[in-house]
């Protein structure tokens, strides 16, 4: 039997590809979205597992023109580079998408930035401020808004596919995975609310097709050893989560969260009592998606911090 045949990319997709751009970083093909003034100071945002830069699309068209919008797909991901060759310690490190991260930076010139992290980007946006702290980051970060993400590996969730895939070398698959098998990645990790929305199918639809992009389907399910990367440099991380110091820290969480579990985001603010938390009861995994104008309007309340 032949293979599913994957649906067409759809416009608002197609769009957002058109609108960014390849750049070589360290040697590698990444593709990157920037929207607005051409300044020094900008919002950088680092996307999540299994997605890609495309999660953060609402987001931008909240924010519009107001500043400077800079989002990334981390290698393996969306439209950047995807080897086959090697597995996960070769290509995908967190600290190896950090690097790229401050590459970027360097390329762009940024000296400034509102630093938004999500899920595995919430781990790569911690080394990221760490190294900030350190006095060894290439910009000033003024304030970090972190989304749903599973730092806190302890109390992780994982998905079966994440089960299945951490059972399993981290070296690309032989074969792409049938449609339908990217597709039932991401459903389950929604609020109810959002699956209900008319344009479900097409957002999963979109997920969907940066994975697919590429031969992306070989190797997404040797990225997720980034997991046993977080329990590995646990210390490191957790660190910079509860005793970050040198900006404004605040936390947005999906209530619905399967994997990234609500009492995530309470144990932070145990440790961390200073720390800015927005809970969502309405939003799974996926806030960028789910609630993008909320997000958004979160960035731009933050747009006059210091």
């Amino acid at each position: 039997m032949a293979k599913e045949t994957a649906p067409l990319v759809p416009d608002r997709l197609a769009k957002w590809r058109n609108e960014g751009q390849i750049v070589d970083l360290l040697g590698k093909q990444i593709w990157y979205h920037d929207q607005g003034p051409k300044t020094d100071d900008a919002v950088f945002i680092v996307h999540g597992y299994p997605g890609s830069s495309w999660d953060f699309q609402g987001v931008v068209e909240r924010i519009g023109s107001q500043t400077r919008t800079v989002v990334m797909d981390m290698r393996g991901f969306g439209l950047s580079e995807k080897p086959l060759d090697g597995d996960y310690q070769d290509n995908f490190t967190l600290m190896r998408q950090a690097d790229l991260y401050e590459e970027l930076a360097y390329h762009l010139k940024l000296k400034t930035v509102i630093l938004i992290a999500h899920d595995m980007g919430q781990t790569v946006g911690l080394e990221l401020m760490a190294r900030f702290e350190e006095g060894r980051a290439p910009f000033r970060i003024r304030h970090a808004i972190l989304l749903d993400g599973s730092t806190l590996v302890d109390m992780c969730v994982p998905t079966d596919f994440q089960k299945q895939a951490l059972a399993a070398p981290s070296t690309a698959l032989e074969d792409d995975l049938a449609w339908k098998d990217i597709y039932d990645i991401f459903p389950e990790s929604y609020a109810k609310e959002s699956k209900a929305k008319d344009d479900f199918d097409e957002l999963i639809t979109c997920q969907a097709h940066q994975i697919y992009y590429n031969h992306g389907s070989r190797i997404i399910g040797g990225i997720v050893h980034y997991l046993k990367e977080r329990k590995e440099d646990f210390d490191r991380w957790s660190r910079t989560l509860f005793g970050f110091s040198k900006a404004p820290l605040s936390v947005i969480w999906g209530e619905q969260d399967p994997v990234a579990v609500i009492a995530m985001a309470d144990r932070i603010k145990k440790e961390r009592p200073v720390t800015d938390l927005y809970k969502h009861p309405d939003c799974g995994h996926w806030p960028s998606i789910e609630i993008p104008d909320r997000i958004g309007d979160a960035i731009i309340a933050r747009l006059g911090s210091v």
